[in-house]
């Protein structure tokens, strides 16, 4: 059952359902609208819940010719363990639309330890993410991008600058575990923070991006600039500026790029002016000097991430 609808601030209970719900009905009650929601028991009968541990997985992956170990996360193709899991029919529709841009990796797995903190951010190139707890639980938290945090500049990173109450002050938000089997749909731009709460803690999820939107935020219209900018300066008349950033794209970590991935932007409600872009730079800019004042805090959560490890040392 849907939950009430979500109000412009403060804290709302995300909506629930089925696993037998429609594509249709997801459809239209979340995915066109952009709300998130968890969908209870998708995963229910997996014999992934049974196999997967991080051993497994890694002698698993080892031998799938397309799975390659990323930053912070396996890629794969979609069912890249057909075995193992089966991917949901509303889920499959979703990723086969013709109003979504298409890919050839979908899917990520990841593997975290207890207490694993992925800190306040939002997936980059408008991503929408169905996300499936297969072993362990996670806490999740999650922001609107119509009441949006501080981020690094030009980043999708929050600026880690308060306690997990300051963070929620005045933000239209939620707070939910995930439990095995269950699956929640984040839909684009929403920030998200998740902790793990188990010894061993695994999930999948499937990405894709609508080739159009109508659901306008305050974050929404930041991000579109972000890559307005950045098509603008990689497609610069000047060769030194798009040579800046092929290396800034090169040399910094996947999360922190700007690069977008699909052959076209996706069709917003924004249209962006050169007014826009020149007060984009100051906004961002700005946020410099906010960065400086926690700078501090970076080094060390950094350090404290789950990162993956290598596949191709354990493949014969």
């Amino acid at each position: 059952m849907q939950s009430l609808p979500i109000q412009n601030s403060g804290f709302f209970d995300i909506a629930r359902e089925s696993s037998d719900i429609s594509f249709e009905e997801f459809s239209e009650k979340y995915l066109t609208p952009e709300i998130p929601v968890i969908i209870e028991g998708v995963g229910n009968d997996w014999p992934a819940r049974e196999r997967w541990s991080e051993e497994y997985l890694l002698k698993q992956l080892a031998q799938a010719p397309t799975v390659s170990t990323a930053s912070l996360w396996y890629w794969g193709e979609r069912d890249v363990l057909p075995e193992d899991f089966t991917t949901p029919d509303f889920v499959n529709q979703c990723l086969d639309s013709p109003a979504m841009f298409p890919r050839k990796l979908h899917t990520r797995i990841w593997i975290h330890k207890m207490y694993n903190v992925s800190s306040w951010h939002y997936d980059a190139n408008f991503t929408n993410v169905f996300n499936v707890q297969v072993k362990g639980k996670k806490e999740w938290f999650l922001i609107s991008p119509d009441t949006p945090l501080d981020c690094y500049p030009y980043t999708t990173f929050a600026i880690m600058d308060g306690k997990k109450e300051d963070v929620l002050e005045g933000k239209r938000h939620t707070q939910f575990f995930l439990n095995e089997g269950d699956m929640v749909y984040i839909p684009p731009v929403w920030f998200h923070k998740v902790i793990a709460c188990d010894k061993e803690n695994i999930n999948i999820n499937w990405l894709f991006t609508k080739r159009k939107t109508t659901v306008s935020s305050v974050e929404l219209k930041r991000d579109l600039e972000r890559y307005v900018l950045h098509n603008y300066l990689s497609n610069h008349r000047f060769k030194f500026v798009r040579g800046i950033v092929a290396l800034f794209n090169r040399y910094t970590p996947v999360f922190i790029q700007i690069k977008w991935n699909d052959e076209e932007m996706t069709k917003t409600p924004y249209t962006v002016s050169g007014l826009d872009m020149f007060m984009r730079v100051l906004k961002e800019n700005f946020m410099l000097l906010k960065t400086l004042m926690h700078v501090n805090k970076i080094k060390p959560y950094m350090k404290s991430i789950s990162r993956p490890k290598k596949l191709d040392k354990i493949k014969l």
